[in-house]
């Protein structure tokens, strides 16, 4: 295995939630939060070697003003968009997103806001792990011949 991804959105505050989602996911490379509960991440235990990546949600603006809406990363060759989906209203369709992603020529794209798990795998992809607040979260394993899976999880 090549990288190991833990991807999560709408914390919402539940900060036991997210703790025990890292918990059980651990070891992985990354953690990439999609938005609505950034904050939550301040008093994680996130493991030290671990890549940090967190965007603002809708409800993030106050307590996060620091966090940028979306970003653009290069992860493991792949072009990656990271946001979490209000700017482009998601909730009444991924037009807009799909759209956008393909005009910055993104490859995978995670989003959140919905607070449903979604996975498509047309070019680009799109992944929104769901809300991590009813403990629906993604794991992405990135293997030697750089084949991602995304696998939705759920904590019980």
């Amino acid at each position: 295995m090549t990288a190991k991804i833990l991807v999560v959105s709408d914390t919402h505050g539940r900060r036991e939630t997210l703790q025990r989602c890292i918990d059980i996911s651990a070891p992985f490379d990354i953690i990439i939060h999609c938005g609505d509960g950034v904050k939550d991440l301040r008093s994680a235990d996130i493991p030290g070697n671990c890549v940090v990546l967190a965007v603002a949600g809708n409800t993030d603006i106050y307590s996060s003003p620091d966090e940028e809406s979306s970003l653009i990363e290069n992860i493991e060759g792949k072009k990656v968009l990271i946001t979490h989906g209000h700017l482009f209203n998601v909730k009444s369709g991924i037009f807009s997103l799909a759209k956008f992603a393909d005009e910055i020529a993104a490859d995978i794209v995670f989003f959140g806001h919905t607070h449903q798990s979604f996975l498509s795998n047309n070019n680009p992809v799109l992944f929104n792990p769901g809300d991590l607040s009813t403990g629906s979260y993604g794991i992405i394993t990135i293997g030697d011949d750089k084949e991602w899976i995304f696998e939705q999880k759920r904590i019980v």
